[in-house]
């Protein structure tokens, strides 16, 4: 099949109009708005935790508790932890493999 020059020059002027028109698309026209919506989500979950810690910080303990006479009657409940002996140092091991 022989391609004359009209044919010739109709398919590099088709694909310079693609590729011109990709390049355009890619390159020079403003973002989609998709993107826009993925980062004003991000943004919501940034002021959520910005509200967040300002709660926080105006949280405030009175220092009087500690120095009441309830607060000073309390009582350390807890129990020492007794130490036992450790098992087997390959627990996966088949028995008697030691």
């Amino acid at each position: 099949m022989i391609i004359n020059s009209t044919q010739k020059l109709l398919i590099t002027m088709t694909i310079l109009l693609a590729l011109g028109f990709f390049g355009y698309e890619m390159f020079w026209k403003n973002p989609k708005p998709l993107a826009e919506s993925a980062d004003s989500s991000a943004e919501i979950v940034g002021e959520d935790i910005l509200i967040l810690v300002e709660k926080l910080r105006a949280v405030s303990i009175d220092q009087s508790i500690f120095s009441s006479i309830l607060f000073k009657s309390l009582k350390d409940s807890s129990t020492a932890i007794i130490s036992e002996s450790k098992g087997r140092l390959n627990p996966f091991a088949t028995i008697g493999a030691e």
